[in-house]
């Protein structure tokens, strides 16, 4: 049996929060060093403080900026063994011509700067023989609530990207993969659940109850559990793996919703 291998190098977008905080977090106690990136400066210092990491505030829908980063992470930590790209956000879209500057965010924010990330990280990732973990949603495979077709065709995009990559970086030695995570009590779900809270006149936790009780495991997951998943993706036990949408949302997407009305618990 051989020792498991885990990456030395991490870079990790969307750092200051949710997510991203776990994800750098699961990285750095499993010994490595990590370098991390968001636009929001206080936060990610923090985080950054925190876990012994190294901090670069960049917007990252700007390639530029995210060439930078990965210039900076790359001499900051000796190279790039992982790059988990978890930046994200949820801004509300529909298809009304006043919605078109929302519709583009969403695409900069949750698809394009995934793109932009890897893209420059690409190289040094070759040279380590690394990994690419993209975080998607179940918006990416399931179409998500009313009020977000930004954020489900981003998300969707952010497979297919996964997919092209990990077909053109195989024979050059690069995984890359991507998570599907569905409710998360982070920030980000937190915001849903408020709003779902306020409809219907019920507690934040009676609303998660609500929006997870046809999932199967009856919860939504925590931000560790997600970043559970992705040190597995890019740890040697995975070394077969690329190309790959891992869902990580309770049982959720297997569910029929027209069968829901049979279930007793």
């Amino acid at each position: 049996m051989t020792e498991l291998e885990r990456p030395k190098r991490v870079l990790v977008s969307g750092a200051a929060g949710g997510v991203g905080t776990a994800v750098a977090k699961r990285f750095a106690a499993d010994g490595a060093g990590v370098a991390l990136t968001d636009i929001n400066k206080e936060s990610l210092e923090r985080v950054a403080t925190e876990v012994g990491g190294h901090a670069f505030v960049a917007d990252g829908t700007k390639r530029e900026a995210l060439a930078e980063v990965v210039a900076s992470a790359r001499d900051a930590l000796g190279g790039l063994d992982a790059v988990i790209a978890a930046q994200g956000a949820n801004i509300p879209s529909t298809l009304s011509a006043r919605g078109q500057d929302a519709w583009t965010a969403s695409l900069d924010v949750n698809l394009n700067g995934a793109f932009h990330l890897t893209a420059e990280a690409m190289p040094h990732l070759v040279e380590s023989g690394g990994s690419v973990v993209m975080i998607s949603s179940s918006a990416g495979i399931l179409a998500g609530p009313p009020g977000t077709v930004g954020y489900t065709a981003a998300k969707t995009g952010l497979i297919g990207l996964v997919r092209w990559l990990a077909r053109e970086y195989g024979p050059k030695g690069v995984r890359v993969n991507a998570v599907c995570p569905g409710w998360v009590r982070t920030p980000f779900g937190d915001g849903g659940m408020a709003y779902l809270a306020q409809r219907d006149g019920v507690t934040v936790e009676e609303a998660y109850a609500r929006a997870t009780q046809h999932v199967p495991l009856r919860r939504a997951a925590v931000p560790d559990e997600i970043a559970g998943v992705c040190a597995f993706l890019a740890s040697s036990d995975a070394a077969m793996v690329t190309g790959h949408t891992l869902v990580a949302d309770g049982g959720a997407a297997i569910v029929d919703p027209s069968t829901s009305i049979f279930d007793i618990s």
